[in-house]
């Protein structure tokens, strides 16, 4: 008789869920457990820094908790760290909505546009899936958006005047949906009736402090020496693991081995890398799903000033396009951008938001560039030629970040409705175990809730097979 020895656990990457992972395995006393991060950060789009006036931080990535409820997982241990205070909504459509030339539309105009907006959007959630069951054909979001809202608009009795300004909050609206849903319009079909994608109600809190706080909070009991940074995994070899471990390659020639392996990578590096980065080769269906699997493009862009440019007047601006087109005009990419925000915690720090092309194409532009076509911008929307050059400008890169190579997931036309599931279920030996498991917020919705659940459960496949009867001695 004798007792198996506790299984050796590494895990791939230091986002929310590879933290959550190693935080679940730890607190169930195992004690071989490692994270391999391939930056020199732990977070992975979780990224808080200092930036701007005020002692308050930034966030380069994830910004809100999607769903104040019990529900989310994310919630509670903020909740239960005091990290919410003061505690504030974000809401939208607080926004005051500025056209081209400088003026303000009015109140009523914008709600009433917001309202179809939503009643079309609504529409184009329940009309997604009916297409693909009536007419057996995959259609994007952007066809049935710019039909139904051209139907709206035309039931309208209104005079020239107050239509143009509908159409301007509508294209606003539209760089909003692109940012909101994380890619351009005519990429993203979604059929979000389905439990994979369903977010907890509630609204987005911001984390005053960060959402590092979160982190900090899950790294407390693993052990400092657990994490090991600035290690990239290029090969994780699961051959003959019936009888042997797992063997893990690094970029720096370091060769680690396990029992388990969790991988947390961003979908956006598992479809670049995964033909060199498993030996054998991923099964066929998973590469299919993987291929079938993208994540989007949002960027964000920081400006701090002197001296205040929205506070107080103005919390938001949207900035109402007479025309949003961009087509193949790269120099056009700043009408991708949304608008700005007042960052709450700060008096000169303002965010703006930028997706899909505009997003990817204005990574190749210096910080310097970007700074000033900004305050032009913000200059023309709020009608101001006064407002001063920024102080500093920060900008996110998630698109040509080496290790993520985007920003969250959609659901593509080729992706069938819940097939991530099948990219979720472990690899295993011709016994059973799983030795190879896969984690991340694309594999349950796009929220960091959702990463976090999918670490935690994976962490739950290794603590069963070695809790309880699995722990008794072999006969």
């Amino acid at each position: 008789m004798y007792v198996r020895k506790q299984p050796k656990v590494v895990i791939i990457g230091a986002g929310i869920a590879g933290i959550s992972a190693a935080r679940r395995l730890v607190d169930a006393e195992f004690k071989d457990v490692i994270i391999l991060e391939a930056a020199n950060r732990i977070g992975g789009r979780i990224h808080t820094v200092k930036f701007g006036d005020g002692d308050m931080p930034i966030e380069m990535g994830a910004n809100w908790i999607h769903g104040p409820t019990v529900q989310n997982s994310t919630f509670q241990v903020a909740e239960t760290i005091g990290a919410l205070q003061p505690y504030r909504i974000n809401n939208r459509m607080s926004a005051r909505f500025m056209r081209e030339d400088g003026t303000e539309i009015r109140r009523e105009i914008v709600k009433e546009a917001v309202h179809i907006y939503n009643k079309v959007m609504d529409d184009v959630y329940r009309t997604l899936p009916r297409e693909r069951i009536k007419n057996s054909r995959i259609v994007t979001m952007a066809p049935l958006i710019y039909e139904c809202l051209d139907k709206e608009v035309k039931k309208l009795e209104q005079n020239e005047d107050y239509i143009e300004d509908m159409k301007r909050v509508l294209n606003a609206m539209l760089n909003y949906s692109r940012f909101h849903e994380g890619e351009e319009l005519e990429k993203v079909t979604w059929e979000k009736d389905i439990e994979e994608y369903n977010v907890p109600d509630g609204g987005d809190v911001h984390i005053p402090g960060g959402y590092v706080q979160i982190l900090n909070h899950l790294m407390k009991t693993v052990p400092k020496e657990s994490l090991i940074l600035q290690t990239e995994v290029v090969n994780i070899n699961w051959e003959n693991c019936e009888n042997e471990q797992l063997k893990i390659k690094t970029k720096n020639g370091t060769t680690f081995t396990a029992d388990h392996v969790i991988v947390t990578s961003s979908i956006g590096y598992l479809k670049k890398h995964c033909e060199t980065l498993f030996k054998p080769l991923l099964p066929e269906i998973k590469i299919e799903v993987l291929n079938s699997m993208a994540l989007g493009r949002v960027d964000k862009i920081f400006l701090e000033f002197d001296t205040a440019v929205l506070a107080p007047t103005y919390s938001s601006v949207a900035f109402a396009w007479d025309d949003t087109t961009i087509g193949g005009d790269s120099s056009k990419w700043y009408k991708r951008i949304f608008g700005f925000d007042q960052i709450f915690t700060k008096n000169k720090t303002i965010l703006g938001w930028i997706s899909g092309d505009g997003a990817e194409y204005m990574e190749t532009l210096s910080d310097e560039e970007i700074g000033k076509t900004c305050v032009q911008l913000l200059r023309q929307f709020l009608g101001n030629k006064d407002i001063p050059n920024a102080k500093a400008v920060l900008v996110s890169r998630w698109c040509s970040n080496p290790f993520v190579l985007g920003s969250y997931f959609y659901q593509t036309k080729t992706m069938i409705p819940g097939e991530q599931k099948i990219l979720s279920e472990p690899l295993t030996t011709t016994s059973g175990k799983p030795v190879v498991m896969f984690a991340g917020e694309a594999l349950t919705n796009c929220c960091t809730h959702g990463a976090r659940d999918s670490g935690i459960q994976q962490a739950e496949k290794v603590i069963d097979l070695y809790q309880g009867k699995s722990l008794e001695a072999k006969l």
